[in-house]
This record gives structure tokens, C-alpha cells and sequence, in this order.
């Protein structure tokens, strides 16, 4: 039975992505609040906010979708906290074009953020979680990971191919005792 005194995040360690506001900010102050120590990232210099008067939070600006700012997210982590047991992916981008106004700049842009962001902080994460056996990953999903409409073509295949990288991580790593869920 768990001790309802102690919060139930309390000694586990977690980055959040796309914390400087809305979901991210809210899910990254959450987990801090119950306990966790937090690598909170983002591209905009805003996340430092999160720091004031607390060390259990430390911040990384970055682009998510940048191979060198995943490795830091997670060397922070591993650092300042000793361990990484949470991935939040949060960091998501959205243009509303018609499919024929949209350029491959646009396209990349979107799938840069939204899938490759994903899979190199998501196989940095694993790469420390494994080790330890243990650890969660969480993916925030969308309703176009299922459904669309006009001029959302981008995200609506970033979100379907999240939904597919959160189920072929899922299946890869639970032999670790590593959980990877979409919300």
C-alpha cells in the first residue's frame, strides 16, 4: 500500500517537452508538485520561468527535433538528477494549409517537430531507461491521430504516425518494464 503522505511522484525524475506553456507548462509544474524532479524544454526562452525558487526543476532551450538537444535533455537529466524515469513528449507544431498551398518547407517543418522530435527524445530516454528496467513514456496524441479535416494534412500524419511510434515502442520495450502510452 502506498503512503498517502508521500507524493506519488516523489524520487522519479522527468522531461517534458513543449513546457513553456499550455499542456507542457502544466504537465511539467504537475509532476514537479507531486513530487519529481523535472528537466523541463523548449524552444522558447519562456521555460526558465519554471526555475524560480526551485531546484527541483531545471530548464533546456532547444529544438526539439534537433538529435543535440535530445542528448542534452537526457545528460541534463542524468546530471542534475541521476536518472531519467519519465518522457513527456509534448512539443507539437500545426500550420492550417490545403494540402496544394502547402510547401515541402511547411511539411518538413511539421514533421520535424512532431515525429522526428519524438523518436530522438523517446530513444535517448530509452537509452537511460533500459539499464534501470523501468520507466514511462507518454506521448500526447491528438484527435488527428484518428481523425482530420481540411487543412491539416501535416499534422494529422504526424499525429497517425505518433500513434504508430508509441505502439512499436511500446511493444519493443515493455520486455524492459518500460511503458509507452499516447493520451
Amino acid at each position: 500500500m502506498a503512503n498517502v503522505n508521500q507524493p506519488e511522484f516523489e524520487g522519479k525524475v522527468a522531461i517534458v517537452t513543449g513546457a513553456a506553456s499550455g499542456i507542457g507548462r502544466a504537465t511539467a509544474t504537475l509532476l514537479n508538485s507531486r513530487g519529481a524532479s523535472v528537466v523541463a524544454e523548449d524552444i522558447k526562452p519562456e521555460v526558465d520561468e519554471l526555475t524560480h525558487g526551485n531546484e527541483r526543476i531545471a530548464t533546456i532551450i532547444g529544438d526539439v527535433s534537433s538529435e543535440e538537444t535530445a542528448k542534452c535533455a537526457v545528460a541534463l537529466a542524468i546530471e542534475r538528477f541521476g536518472k531519467v524515469d519519465i518522457l513527456v513528449n509534448n512539443a507539437a507544431t500545426i500550420i492550417y494549409k490545403p494540402v496544394v498551398d502547402m510547401t515541402t518547407e511547411d511539411w518538413d517543418s511539421i514533421m520535424a517537430v512532431n515525429v522526428r522530435g519524438w523518436f530522438l527524445h523517446s530513444r535517448e530516454a530509452l537509452r537511460a531507461m533500459i539499464p534501470n528496467h523501468s520507466g514511462s513514456i507518454v506521448n500526447v496524441g491528438s484527435y488527428a491521430c484518428f481523425y482530420t479535416f481540411p487543412q491539416i494534412a501535416a499534422y494529422a500524419a504526424s499525429k497517425g504516425a505518433i500513434a504508430q511510434l508509441t505502439r512499436t515502442l511500446a511493444v519493443e520495450n515493455i520486455s524492459h518494464g518500460i511503458r509507452v502510452n499516447a493520451v
